[in-house]
Order: structure tokens, then sequence, then C-alpha cells
């Protein structure tokens, strides 16, 4: 059932900016055994100037090499691992604690069925294949298989960033709570563990990952001069010092990041209400019922003894959300996705509390609406609500481009919506050779950088007024750059009409 919700219509979302880069350097490792850079058989992808571990793609590798270039080759390694990650959730459980069989089957039949999971599984997410490391990882860690422990854990450090923060943090709660014999535990667990950590640390001090934590640490977003004016202004400076300091400013953003994970909110009404492709419209991370149980499981659990298992997923509850609470964003729930784990855990604990029959069936009946509300929210609405955020159309006007390319002098593709080069290279089918030989990535301050020519492909807005006259251009707008160059859309073909609109038009002189 879970494989099953996971690639159905697998396609119909977009293809996104990662998930282009992860499909063609894994196309270019194939060719050549070089990423886009010419760099042989790298663990860190420079890819945007994002520096992205690459677990994900070398996973990516025999699909492409079996199915070729497509969204769906991209795609299917999270599909499986998402797939199986209810299994192994129940294991985990079980070995723990073998007496909650039927805790354990219930959580893996609501993980299988949760938005959070499906929907960061149906798309090439490192954060997914991350929180599949993190439970396989803690099972064999329970079950003393240390060694494997050790290389699912770091094999975590080269899958998504969170890594780096989760791993360490259910190491230490593992540690504590089962308390391993020492014998044979350091060299089958601590070893191994620091042969992965060791490139890390050292990328940790290299200029590429120290920028990348700097663009999206909370810490590097100070109080502006105007702000901390004003408040001088409503009192003075020694107001200011005690209690409006850079020190309270950063933990305020701390603390109101780190409790929007718990908000109702986030949870089952608006998911991330920053960026639409991380949730479906309308609905959160959790069906609906899932908050009540959420509440009655939370604290069911916490009024009796506890035991080790609710003390492990306590303790994982409490730190998922530090990965997305130390970073810009207000809410990010693909840097916490390990945090549906734990809420899994103590929804199951609260739905165990029913014991009239008759309730069981009308609660059944009610997730069962939920979910089937879900899905229409999400087949029916998730790209159309807001078709630019999830980068609808790359595809069809890069195929336009390849269509109508012969014998254009320029080609310019709009940069509106963010590395076009990208779809370029995937749709294409762009040979890897060819490009290494002139990628160029610019990089503008300490953000991901942007590749600006292909051949004669400018990528960036079209000059409307200066190109129509020349002979031999073809233009690609998005939506954006033809209103703010006030162009008569009727002179356009519109390349990806959705909603009575386009997001990408084309032109061609003679």
């Amino acid at each position: 059932m879970a494989f099953f919700i996971r690639i159905y219509q697998t396609n119909y979302v977009p293809l996104l900016w990662d998930e282009a880069s992860i499909g063609y350097n894994a196309y270019s490792i194939i060719k050549t055994g070089k990423d886009e850079y010419g760099v042989r058989l790298p663990l860190i992808f420079k890819s945007f100037g994002d520096y992205k571990p690459g677990l994900y793609i070398y996973l990516t590798i025999p699909f492409v090499a079996d199915l070729g270039l497509t969204p769906l080759a991209v795609r299917l390694p999270s599909i499986i691992i998402g797939s199986l990650t209810p299994i192994f959730l129940y294991l985990l459980i079980i070995i723990i604690s073998p007496k909650s069989k039927k805790l354990a089957l219930l959580s893996a039949l609501l993980l299988a069925f949760n938005p959070f999971n499906i929907h960061f599984s149906r798309g090439a997410w490192e954060t997914n294949i991350l929180t599949f490391e993190l439970i396989l990882a803690s099972y064999f860690f329970v079950r003393h298989k240390y060694f494997w422990s050790a290389i699912i854990f770091g094999l975590t450090l080269f899958t998504y960033q969170g890594g780096k923060i989760m791993s360490p943090l259910l190491i230490i709660a593992l540690l504590a709570i089962f308390r391993p014999s020492a014998k044979n535990f350091l060299l089958k667990f601590c070893l191994p563990l620091a042969v992965f950590a060791v490139p890390i640390l050292f990328g940790l001090l290299t200029q590429s990952d120290s920028n990348r934590l700097q663009v999206f640490g909370l810490w590097s977003y100070t109080q502006n001069q105007t702000e901390i004016n004003q408040i001088i202004a409503e009192s003075n400076q020694l107001d200011y010092h005690l209690f409006h300091n850079q020190v309270f400013f950063f933990l305020r953003g701390f603390w109101e990041r780190y409790f929007n994970n718990f908000s109702p909110r986030f949870l089952v009404f608006e998911g991330d209400w920053q960026v639409a492709r991380h949730s479906a419209p309308y609905i959160g991370v959790i069906l609906y019922p899932s908050l009540i149980f959420l509440y009655l499981g939370f604290f069911k659990k916490l009024s009796t003894k506890i035991t080790p298992l609710t003390w492990f997923f306590l303790f994982w509850l409490i730190t998922a959300p530090l990965a997305s609470a130390l970073t810009r964003d207000s809410i990010q729930p693909v840097r916490d996705m390990s945090f549906s784990v734990p809420l899994i855990f103590f929804i199951a604990s609260g739905l165990r509390l029913i014991t009239s029959k008759w309730l069981k069936i009308i609660v059944f009946s009610v997730y069962l609406l939920s979910f089937v509300y879900y899905s229409d929210l999400y087949l029916n609405h998730f790209v159309k609500t807001k078709p630019s955020e999830h980068l609808y159309g790359y595809q069809q006007a890069t195929n336009y481009l390849l269509t109508n390319s012969a014998n254009k002098t320029d080609i310019y593709f709009s940069d509106f919506y963010g590395q076009p080069y990208i779809f370029y290279l995937f749709f294409s089918h762009y040979d890897p050779a060819r490009y290494q030989s002139q990628a160029n990535l610019v990089v503008n301050g300490l953000d991901t950088g942007s590749v600006t020519q292909i051949d004669n492909i400018h990528f960036q807005a079209p000059n409307f007024n200066g190109l129509k006259n020349k002979p031999n251009q073809l233009m690609i707008f998005s939506y954006d750059d033809a209103v703010r160059q006030g162009i008569d859309l009727s002179l356009l073909t519109p390349l990806s009409p959705i909603n009575n609109t386009s997001t990408f038009y084309g032109y061609q002189t003679n």
C-alpha cells in the first residue's frame, strides 16, 4: 500500500531544481565518471554552489542507467525507501519493546498513510532517505549490531545536512537509554563512525560547507540597525542592552521557529506556510484526526511509567525540530522530516486507547475521509494552486527550445524561476563531457550561484524590445517577465498553460 501511494501519478508533480541536479549528475557519472564540473566521483557535489551530500546521487545511478534520465528514475530511490520505512519503524518498535506489536503495527500503518511521509517520499528528497537511515541505524543499535549501526549513521552524514544534527543527538539518546556494553563497542561502533566523520569535519573547515552554514544559519541574521534604533527611541540604551540585545533576538527567533513545529497550524491546518511545494494546500503534515490522538498519546505515555521505548521517542520528538529551528526559515519541514517518526509513535499510542468496537469504526471512517480529502488536495490542487512555486512548465519550455533551436543565432531562456540551465541539461540529455568543458557557475555572495550560458543559450530574462527586430532569435519568457516588460501576451506562444495563464511564453523572430 505504501509503495502504491508513493508511485501513483508521481510525474504529476513537476521536477524541482534539486531533482534535476541529482539526475543529471548521476547521468554525468554514468557517462564520464565525473560530476557536471568534471570532478571524479566526489563525495560532496558542488551543484548550484549548495554542495549536496552525494549519497542520493549514487543511489540514483542504477535507476538512470536502466530507465534513462527521467523524473521517475530520479525519484524511484526515494519512493522505494519511503515504502520500506513503515516496515522498519515496526521492527524498531518491537525490538525495543517486544510486547508492543499492536502499537508497532499501528505506527507502521499510520506512517504509510501520513501526508508528511507521503509527500517527501514521492520526490527525490534526501531528507526522506535520512529519516529511513535514522530508523534503520537505531534498529541495528538496539539489536547490538553496532558495526552496521555505525555504517548507517555514518551514511547519514553524506545524505542530507540535517543528519549532521540528528545523528549525534540520536546516538546520545541510544547510549543513555540502552547503555551498550563497553566490550568491542569502541572498535565496532566508534571507529567506523569516526572514519565517516573525518571528511565531514574537513568540509566544515573549508569554505564550501562553512559558507552553506553561514547562508542558512539563524545566527547569521542579526537585528537590523533600523529596528535597533526604533527600540532605543522607544526606551533607552540600557533597556535595549538588558532586554532587546542580539542574544535575546537570537533566542526569540530560535524558540519561535522551534515551537512552530508543534503548532496546529503546521501539524494539521497549513503545513509549510512559507513554501507551497513543501506540503499540500489547506492541510498540514498529519491527517486532521491525528492531532487529537497525538495529544492523547503524549499525555498518556507521560502519565504512566516511562519505558525505554517512550524515552527514546520522547527524546526524538524534542530534538527533531532543532534542525529547522537553527535556520533562517520560520518553518522548514524538509530539514526536520524525521520529526514525523515520533509524531506517528505518539499518535499510534493515542489510538491504542480506543477499546470500543463502534468507536474504532467511527475513527477509522474519519481517518479514511481525511485521507481521501488529502488525496484530493494533493492530486487536484497541489500544483494548480501555485504552479510557479512548483516550477511548472520547465519541461514544456525546454521541449519548445529543443524543437525550435535549429538555425537560431541566440536563444534566451528566462531565469526568473531559478536554475533554468539544469532543466535544459536534464531534458535535453546534454552530453556531460561536452558540458564539463564549459561549466561555469557564477556565484554572487554566499548563496547559490547560476550558470549564465551554454553554447548559444543565454539563461537570463530576454529583452523583448531589444531583440524582437533581430533575426533568428528565440526567447522564452516567464509570465512575470512578460508582464514587467509590458508585452502583449497575444504576441507570445503560451508554453505551459495552467489556470487560465501560462508560466512560460515563447517568441521567435524570422
